[in-house]
């Protein structure tokens, strides 16, 4: 009767984490990159970012105007956006270490761990249609509708 007490407080405890998660760590926005040797690909650093695919799709879909608005990302109709992980905070590059660095940077810390967390791509797709690639997944939203279908990528 005690083990199974403990299994439902355990199992109760683990739902309301993970259900509060967004609003004990909310994302935080670290730092903002426009890509100058590409054109239309932006980044965004984060920390605490959601955990699940469909967390990362909606902060994407409830921030954009703020993104919009605060950082003027994306610039066009046609981008490609990536979310990195802060991690360890920015790196001093090293051929040793698979980092992502960022040339719009003076510093000589101007790398960070390549831990991509969220892409969105709006390029050469149908203009209706944003794709939001997460992992090894691929999930393409109809923009008239909102509707999403996922793929392998």
């Amino acid at each position: 009767m005690k083990k199974s007490w403990f299994i439902y407080t355990a199992i109760a405890f683990a739902v309301i984490v993970y259900s509060s998660w967004e609003h004990i760590y909310p994302v935080k926005i670290i730092d903002v990159h426009r890509s100058t040797d590409k054109f239309d690909y932006d980044d965004i650093i984060v920390d605490h970012f959601p955990l699940t695919d469909r967390g990362r799709i909606n902060w994407w879909l409830s921030q954009r105007d703020m993104l919009k608005e605060k950082y003027n990302i994306p610039s066009g109709q046609e981008f490609v956006l990536m979310v990195w992980d802060v991690g360890d905070g920015y790196l001093r590059d090293s051929p040793r270490e698979d980092y992502f660095c960022f040339p719009d940077m003076t510093s000589e810390k101007n790398c960070i761990e390549k831990n991509n967390l969220l892409k969105v791509d709006a390029r050469f797709s149908d203009n209706n249609t944003v794709n939001f690639i997460i992992d090894d997944k691929k999930y393409i939203m109809n923009k008239k509708d909102g509707s999403m279908t996922r793929e392998r990528y």
